[in-house]
């Protein structure tokens, strides 16, 4: 028997890698939540490469993601600081699509996913798409 809930949780590359899994691949499994930390996927030049399929009015993944998507960013972080926050590129026809959450990690380096990890509103969000 198969358990629920399902969330993906992806960093970085892994993050374009993911959604393009949920939004373009018909064999790819339904899942409860996506989770996506430090991504690039804000950037227009991630963007071109996503089409077709994509579109800032429809970008979310519906027919795989049958629950909610946040996105954690840093501002600080050079992979995603230049265009960290996805709601307005990753719309749906309805409802709410993607909820941006601000973090500030520690250092130099901010594009750890294991700092990503450690923050209080990733912990949270886990913890509510798994129902704990």
């Amino acid at each position: 028997a198969v358990t629920r809930p399902h969330v993906v949780v992806s960093h970085s590359m892994g993050t374009v890698i993911a959604y393009d899994c949920l939004k373009r691949v018909d064999a790819c499994a339904t899942v409860d939540g996506l989770i996506t930390i430090g991504s690039p996927l804000g950037l227009d030049e991630i963007q071109d490469k996503l089409k077709p399929g994509w579109s800032r009015a429809d970008g979310f993944p519906s027919g795989k993601v049958t629950g909610g998507w946040t996105n954690l960013f840093d501002r600080l972080d050079p992979v995603c600081g230049f265009d960290p926050q996805l709601a307005s590129d990753f719309g749906r026809p309805h409802g709410t699509a993607v909820e941006d959450i601000p973090v500030q990690n520690e250092g130099t380096w901010r594009h750890s996913a294991t700092k990503y990890m450690r923050q209080p509103a990733f912990g949270a969000t886990l913890g509510r798409m798994l129902g704990v």
